[in-house]
């Protein structure tokens, strides 16, 4: 769903869908599966988008290849095939409803009642109202028809509304108390918990140690930048804040560095030069270096890097 470098090399590309552009489900490290829907519905704003999400194309490749009819139609027919063959993810069925759920025989609306602007959105192509698109894979509905509130219990809310109230406080309508679990079960399910037999809650890496000539990397996050989506957006450009590396006061003393000099740090036989920021979060020994930053990509491939030299501020 990006141009990479990778797309640059390849002979055919496909319209891969983005996690916000189709349905699935996601792991967490805690084990606990849980679905993702789709937003919208691209085709119905743009009749020649052809995307598509990954699992769609690979099963229509591979019926092709074999010359079968495509039997994977419905996100639940990809979920319920992945369950069977891997049993360790046997339990992601039951990650939320299947397409077939209902409530009072309708489906569960996406928009809230007061979203009015269908038409609108279409306005440059015609002023005629088509019918919403149908989604076949889950049991939302993409409009604001459909069952909308809080008083049949579903583990399916799109959002939070009851008349009177404002958003924030209308999810205590849909719980069994203030802060408590979803009336009608909480999303997602568990995978795996503390008694499965997995080094993954055993196995404690070793206290940290600063190590001579060298800097641990500490991968930083950024609200706006560090995410590979949105760092492409122009709307998004102005609010990414500058490459920094990030040190402790006490590493950036034994560095003889100040706040707003330069590290140098030589990464795969370059060196790149990044203004230093004190942050007590750190441990001595450690650098911490901004992801989906063009200027570390290379680094943060790596585990350490060297220290070479730093330049004081003028």
């Amino acid at each position: 769903h990006q141009h990479t470098a990778t797309v640059a090399t390849a002979d055919w590309v496909l319209s891969a869908a983005s996690f916000v552009e189709g349905d699935g489900t996601v792991v967490s490290q805690e084990g606990r599966a849980q679905r993702f829907y789709q937003v919208f519905d691209p085709s119905y704003y743009d009749a020649e988008v052809l995307v598509r999400e990954s699992w769609r194309w690979l099963h229509a490749l591979r019926s092709t290849l074999i010359g079968q009819d495509v039997r994977w139609t419905q996100l639940d027919d990809a979920t319920g095939a992945t369950a069977a063959h891997h049993p360790a993810l046997a339990a992601i069925v039951d990650a939320g409803p299947a397409a077939s759920f209902r409530i009072q025989g309708l489906k569960i609306a996406r928009e809230p009642r007061r979203y009015s602007g269908r038409t609108a959105m279409r306005a440059n192509i015609s002023v005629h109202e088509p019918r919403a698109s149908q989604d076949i894979d889950t049991a939302l509905a993409f409009s604001m028809e459909g069952y909308s509130g809080p008083n049949e219990n579903s583990r399916l809310v799109p959002f939070a509304a009851a008349p009177g109230w404002n958003s924030p406080q209308a999810w205590s309508k849909f719980q069994d108390e203030v802060g408590g679990h979803l009336r009608g079960g909480d999303e997602g399910t568990r995978l795996f918990s503390g008694t499965h037999d997995s080094a993954y809650f055993t196995d404690i890496p070793l206290a940290f140690s600063a190590v001579a000539g060298q800097l641990r990397i500490v991968v930083r996050h950024h609200l706006f930048g560090s995410d590979e989506l949105s760092a492409r957006a122009a709307v998004v450009a102005p609010r990414i804040a500058e490459a920094f590396a990030g040190l402790s006061p006490v590493t950036a003393a034994r560095l003889q560095l100040g706040a707003g000099d330069t590290l140098t740090l030589s990464i795969n036989g370059e060196a790149v030069s990044l203004p230093v920021q004190f942050s007590a979060s750190l441990a001595d020994g450690a650098v911490s270096l901004p992801q989906g930053y063009g200027v570390c990509a290379s680094a943060l491939q790596e585990r350490w890097v060297a220290s070479i030299a730093g330049g004081h501020a003028e």
